[in-house]
């Protein structure tokens, strides 16, 4: 799997996965991920499934409203990025509130994976990455 940045869809994980969502018709593909994640046993919370589930937990972000925002915009102008064009396209044509128990559990899951990740063990010391997971709970979370 190809990594080459801290970013959520910075990953082939998260990539192949955004375009699967493409053909998703409701939230049910981003909260089995979320679930794939939350029940698996610590030790098989591996780097794949950590990346699907941090983009997993963007989705979320974005469907309240709480998109990633360009560094330095005072205005909330969205970070423009090709990469996540496929996710912008698919949260403004399924426009979904998600319910608190899927916020829960997003959250949760974040929690998860930087607790006890092999995603967290390859960013291990990276304070940029922490920053990123660190503003995403905040973002899904509403606080």
């Amino acid at each position: 799997m190809g990594v080459w940045g801290t970013g959520a869809f910075e990953n082939d994980a998260a990539c192949d996965w955004s375009a699967d969502l493409a053909d998703a018709s409701d939230l049910t593909f981003v909260t089995d991920t979320l679930s794939s994640a939350q029940e698996v046993d610590d030790d098989e919370l591996d780097v794949e499934l950590g990346c699907t589930a941090v983009a997993a937990c963007e989705v979320i972000a974005r469907l309240q409203g709480r998109a990633h925002h360009a560094r330095g915009s005072s205005n909330n102008l969205l970070a423009k990025d090709p990469i996540t064009d496929i996710v912008d396209q698919w949260v403004r044509s399924h426009p979904v509130r998600p319910t608190p128990a899927v916020v829960q559990l997003a959250t949760n899951v974040l929690d998860r994976v930087v607790e006890g990740s092999e995603l967290a063990l390859l960013w291990r010391g990276d304070s940029t990455w922490m920053s990123q997971v660190k503003d995403l709970r905040r973002r899904v979370a509403g606080n």
